[in-house]
């Protein structure tokens, strides 16, 4: 069910269950884990209203977080999805409308009132897991131009709680785990583009394989299908910039600052007592 956002948002209206408001931005650190951590949640019948920046849904959808939580036992009542921009075009309504998933879409809105809304409203907790080190900046820096950023620095105006997971929280390396990608290009004469349902697997003029990651739902069929073309997971470093760690030892202050994904449970847990 899709509801228009407004000042008076509906499925604030009509929220009959306590809830806790759940911040994702562009980050793929420690996604296994914080799935796992969603699901936990869910389990417990807390209500987690999502709110998605453009890239965090994106990035969230290529390595499948819509498609794990359509193809779960979650409790889809409990659930409900904000993104911006339409972004949720690029098959996340789809899966979403299909397994009759509530969610809504921002449009046009300057002056960022549903994040007003939304950290003023009756929620028990916010947590951003994961916050990426743009949005950590702005925050540190006390900048408030986009949807996640507003939402954050109005629920510390309105006194709310909050948990933040960053995903660049160490003066050292990181090691994370890459969505699907291509590995190597191939003509159409050796794998199929239709493997892929979604429309990310595209065929050129000139009969070579593109891998389109908007449209990637990761289901991981096309790696399964094709090994040596596609892969998911593979591992590397990247290292942590020492503004970016200092942004985060900063915010510490003012929120409660989640070293790992196992901690994002007991956070929420509570204020649930």
């Amino acid at each position: 069910m899709v509801n228009p956002l407004s000042s008076n948002p509906p499925f604030l209206t009509n929220q009959s269950t306590p809830f806790i408001l759940w911040c994702y931005t562009g980050g793929g650190h420690f996604f296994e884990e914080i799935l796992e951590q969603i699901k936990k949640v869910n389990h417990e019948s807390i209500s987690i209203i999502f709110v998605f920046s453009s890239a965090g849904a994106l990035v969230a959808n290529r390595y499948g977080f819509f498609w794990n939580l359509v193809h779960s036992n979650m409790r889809k009542e409990n659930l409900h999805f904000i993104f911006e921009n339409n972004v949720a075009q690029y098959n996340i309504k789809n899966m979403l409308q299909k397994a009759d998933f509530s969610y809504s879409i921002i449009s046009n809105d300057p002056t960022f009132s549903v994040a007003i809304v939304l950290a003023n409203s009756e929620a028990k907790c916010i947590v951003a897991c994961p916050l990426t080190a743009n949005t950590a900046a702005k925050l540190a820096l006390g900048i408030t131009d986009s949807l996640i950023s507003n939402l954050l620095s109005s629920g510390l105006k309105s006194g709310k709680k909050i948990g933040i997971l960053p995903t660049d929280a160490t003066f050292k390396t990181v090691a994370t785990r890459l969505p699907i990608r291509q590995n190597k290009f191939v003509s159409s004469d050796h794998i199929n583009a239709s493997v892929c349902k979604f429309n990310a697997l595209k065929e050129l003029s000139n009969k070579m394989i593109q891998f389109q990651p908007q449209f990637c739902v990761g289901c991981q069929v096309c790696v399964k299908k094709y090994p040596g073309v596609f892969s998911y997971g593979d591992e590397i470093e990247v290292n942590v910039r020492e503004v970016d760690s200092k942004n985060i030892q900063n915010l510490s202050f003012e929120l409660t600052f989640l070293q790992t994904p196992s901690e994002i449970y007991p956070f929420i847990k509570q204020f649930f007592q």
